[in-house]
């Protein structure tokens, strides 16, 4: 490699870890700890974990916070145990020793880590989906590491992230095991990934079932990838996923009568939720508006009145350049000579498993759940490399643009959140440290624009 390049590859580095840090951290000190009640009640879950045992729904918490909101019942614990048992080495020690507000906030930092592998793992898809176009890999992560998504999840204690994470591995491994250059290897974190997925959400099984049956499929259609090798990859990945958490949905089972381990009873005796019919929610404009806000979240009054609105933010930095990457796409694999029908069955099981999660949040809001853009984010990794496909253009000037606006919004985000007034006692929140978080992230999403710029001008032509 030359000096060149490892001044690159350096600075690429220098990055993605600034901008997986920065963007989480600062939220991460601009929200007050236990602010919402699903934040105590994971954090809860991981004491309980430290602690030798598995939360009961009906048990409430053992998390004494005398901050934010206390959860009446335990309601995360149907949650598969990988995230808390992560984070139960960080969080146990600091709240056994009274110090609960600290102990979210190492949390809180555990997440941030995450995101920081989310980061690089999305940097792979990209470069192993669309190899033949330069810089695919890096734009990927900088698109997904500002969105709004990825900075309020990575600097709070839910499980979006992991499950953005395993499921993105997952995807990863897949795509390696498509080159047939290490296929042992590349099954063995196939099947590592898959089981994460079953360790993390009940809703990723499914995921993790279309990976294994797209691995068989790969493996009969012409290309490096031999059909043994993906049968193994497939078989291997099933006996991890049955073999780690078969045992927890059987507990889920006996505990609430279905493996999902949810309470709508409860939920619909306590809560305001309406259950209606799945048709009526998927023809709903306002459920897809609300879910697609990826990018932009509801209004900042620093804008003009007339950009308050969201929506014209999902369509210029989400939607449109992510149906223009599609077609893109499609046109390159057409174009491409023995590997076509594989790279179309990336494509199809990349657009498959944002479908089933539309699907599973569509059927979740019809049963009386809430409808949040978060339950979205899982697609972003798998949607990114689409996404900056026509961003790249013009020697990447559209990718500067749409640097330039989300930058501007997140700034916009961050503010808002600084200034919420929220009811009840609250723990502290930290201006200063926020401020510097988000110049980290902005000095991170600069630096990986001026390798990505540099980068393509001496990739093409003048």
């Amino acid at each position: 490699m030359s000096r060149g390049l490892r001044i690159r590859a350096a600075l690429e580095h220098v990055a993605l870890v600034l901008l997986g840090l920065g963007g989480p951290f600062a939220y991460a000190m601009a929200s007050p700890i236990y602010s919402s009640g699903d934040e105590a009640a994971h954090v809860d879950y991981a004491l309980q974990v430290w602690h030798g045992h598995l939360p009961v729904f009906e048990d409430g918490l053992e998390l004494r916070n005398a901050v934010g909101v206390h959860p009446p019942v335990q309601w995360t614990s149907h949650h598969p145990p990988l995230l808390y048992l992560l984070l139960s080495p960080f969080v146990g020690p600091l709240a056994d020793a009274g110090h609960i507000e600290a102990a979210g906030m190492a949390g809180r930092f555990v997440m941030v880590a995450l995101s920081v592998v989310l980061l690089y793992t999305v940097r792979g898809i990209g470069r192993l989906l669309v190899p033949d176009v330069a810089g695919v890999g890096l734009a990927s992560a900088l698109v997904v590491g500002l969105s709004v998504w990825f900075v309020r999840l990575g600097g709070s204690v839910y499980t979006d992230t992991l499950a953005a994470l395993v499921s993105a591995l997952a995807f990863y491994a897949l795509l390696r095991l498509a080159r047939g250059t290490t296929p042992v290897r590349d099954s063995v974190l196939f099947a590592l990934a898959c089981a994460g997925c079953a360790l993390s959400r009940f809703s990723l099984l499914p995921v993790a079932i279309l990976f294994a049956v797209a691995a068989i499929v790969i493996g009969h259609l012409p290309g490096p990838l031999r059909p043994r090798h993906a049968w193994l990859a497939a078989v291997a990945a099933g006996v991890a996923v049955v073999g780690s958490s078969l045992w927890f949905y059987l507990r889920n089972i006996a505990l609430t009568g279905n493996a999902s381990g949810g309470h709508p009873d409860w939920a619909a005796e306590h809560t305001s939720r309406v259950a209606r019919p799945a048709p009526d929610v998927a023809a709903d404009p306002s459920f897809w508006t609300v879910m697609s806000e990826q990018f932009s979240v509801g209004t900042y009054p620093a804008l003009p009145r007339a950009l308050e609105a969201s929506w014209p933010w999902t369509l210029l930095l989400f939607a449109l350049p992510t149906l223009v990457g599609i077609v893109l796409f499609v046109v390159r694999a057409l174009r491409g000579r023995g590997d076509r029908a594989v790279r179309i069955v990336l494509l199809l099981t990349a657009l498959a498993v944002c479908g089933g999660v539309a699907i599973m949040q569509i059927l979740h809001t019809a049963g009386g759940g809430s409808a949040f853009a978060r339950y979205f984010f899982a697609m972003l990794p798998f949607l990114a490399p689409l996404l900056v496909l026509p961003l790249l253009w013009l020697r990447g000037l559209p990718l500067v643009a749409w640097t330039l606006a989300r930058a501007i919004l997140l700034g916009l985000e961050i503010a808002a959140t600084l200034a919420r007034q929220l009811r009840g006692a609250q723990a502290a929140i930290y201006p200063e440290w926020t401020w510097l978080g988000f110049g980290v992230a902005i000095a991170g999403a600069v630096l990986a624009l001026a390798v990505l710029v540099g980068r393509r001008r001496r990739t093409e032509p003048a």
